[in-house]
């Protein structure tokens, strides 16, 4: 269940955030914050945190599946054209300097939090928690940006004055070299868990989740697995035995989240999320006020027809309404440019401001694949690495969540056997396809295993080199005269 909301304001290098339960606290008046009296109670601490988590809302609510898969051959830009569905890589598109602008703002918020928080006078556990947090997502941050962009600036000093603002760009390996000795840091401080009002911040699984993964971009296979199989053996997190309660709006904050991007609803200052309308907004009855508008990403025709039809599929996306698995959704609306993804479907979406639906950074059925593809890369498919991607293939293809494998079931989606070592890894990254679709994970994927421009092309889109790294925003580069451009890009 949803607990918490945050909001934030930078004045100066002083940070402001709000942190509540069911509804924002009330700001301190912008006239009584300066560098002088911010960050000396506890409570500044926590304001500070909060600040640092409020960056996310703003990538994460729409450019997370727009970079992660408008930009692959999943997904297409529905009934909208041009942008990265096309190739369409422009250093003057607004979206990359979005992008950029958001990390960068989260990251100085993140740098002024670090330098702060320790000399508040403060229980030092929790001052070490906070700082652990900070670091949590500094890192993804910083891990969102390596992989967008190649290398790029590294600031971890509060922006105080022009000097951060004409760095040049750090090699990535020195960018990768902070992310994981933040990781490392912050799962050494973070809790196992939260009580309720607290639910959604950084955890320990959560820094050892994050931190498997950039093991697994950089191919450091022990790092992947070990970590992998640490939070596999924490006993914090499980499948939903229905794969539909993986996003449900009343199970977020679950047994398989990890950790999520917080939204809610209904708040007047903001706060709600947008996906329920970018993904299903093809029929007018779900939108707010009743408006129609086009819906910003479709899945491929092709991915539709090649993801093997059982009750994952039929969950992921919908091809037409009315469907037996969203029997509240009417036929109504415009003509549909591709199947819908419905991953993010929130039923009370339109009866307030935004919707209820988090997004989900990492969930556990990602750690059992993260986990499955570095045991093989190690050891070739050994029984652990079968248990773990089977756990995720027994659970898409159960539809009554009986937990039981049905004849019909088991046909549709059998169990991984008898494989080569390559052939496990195709496998592997063919269910990461599958089982993450529509949730900012393939784009990243492709990459980091070198097969973005061929999978792209392949699909007909008209993939370069040059597509694998975004180009640096233009008014970047005109800013800062140390910033260069990525090669191809004018």
């Amino acid at each position: 269940m949803k607990r918490f909301l945050y909001k934030s304001a930078l004045v100066l290098s002083a940070l402001v955030g709000t942190w509540g339960c069911e509804q924002f606290l009330d700001e301190k008046p912008l006239s009584q914050i300066s560098g002088d009296n911010f960050f000396r109670t506890p409570a500044d601490a926590v304001a500070g945190v909060n600040a640092v988590y409020s960056a996310m809302t703003g990538y994460y609510n729409s450019n997370g599946w727009y970079f992660g898969d408008v930009s692959t051959e999943i997904a297409n830009r529905g009934e909208l054209t041009g942008g990265l569905d096309a190739m369409q890589y422009s250093p003057a598109d607004p979206v990359f300097r979005d992008f950029w602008t958001v990390m960068y703002r989260g990251i100085n918020y993140a740098n002024v939090a670090l330098a702060a928080i320790p000399a508040i006078a403060m229980d030092e556990t929790l001052k070490a928690r906070y700082l652990g947090e900070v670091r949590f997502l500094r890192a993804l941050f910083y891990f969102n940006l390596v992989q967008g962009f190649g290398d790029v600036p590294l600031i971890t000093e509060p922006t105080l004055d022009d000097a951060n603002n004409r760095l040049p760009r750090a090699e990535s390996g020195a960018i990768y070299s902070l992310i994981e000795e933040d990781l490392r840091a912050a799962e050494g401080v973070l809790p196992a868990t939260y009580a309720n009002a607290e639910l959604g911040r950084a955890t320990q699984g959560g820094a050892r989740a994050l931190l498997a993964k950039v093991y697994l971009t950089r191919q450091n296979w022990p790092g992947a697995r070990d970590k992998a199989q640490e939070v596999m053996q924490s006993n914090r997190y499980s499948l939903f035995p229905d794969f539909r309660n993986v996003f449900r709006i009343q199970n977020e904050n679950g047994r398989e989240h990890i950790f999520s991007v917080q939204f809610k609803s209904g708040n007047a200052r903001g706060g709600g999320s947008a996906f329920t309308s970018q993904f299903a907004s093809r029929n007018p009855n779900i939108l707010l006020n009743g408006a129609i508008a086009g819906t910003a990403i479709a899945a491929q025709r092709s991915f539709y027809n090649a993801f093997p039809d059982h009750y994952r599929k039929h969950i992921t996306m919908v091809d037409s309404f009315p469907s037996p698995h969203y029997p509240e959704i009417t036929a109504r609306g415009k003509a549909q440019a591709g199947p819908a993804p419905m991953k993010y479907w929130d039923p009370t979406f339109g009866q307030a401001q935004g919707g209820d639906a988090n997004w989900i950074v990492l969930r556990y059925a990602d750690v059992l694949l993260l986990f499955a593809e570095a045991e093989n890369e190690l050891n070739g498919p050994t029984a652990a690495a079968y248990e773990a991607v089977n756990l995720v293939r027994k659970r898409a293809r159960d539809a009554n969540a009986n937990g039981t494998d049905e004849p019909a079931e088991l046909a549709a989606l059998p169990n991984l056997a008898g494989l080569t070592q390559a052939q496990f890894r195709e496998a592997v990254w063919e269910e990461r396809r599958m089982e993450l679709a529509f949730e900012g994970h393939h784009r990243w994927d492709l990459l980091r295993t070198g097969r973005f421009v061929q999978v792209l092309q392949s699909s007909g889109k008209p993939a370069e080199p040059l597509h694998r790294l975004f180009p640096i925003p233009l008014l970047e580069t005109q800013a800062n005269p140390n910033l260069t451009q990525n090669p191809g890009y004018n």
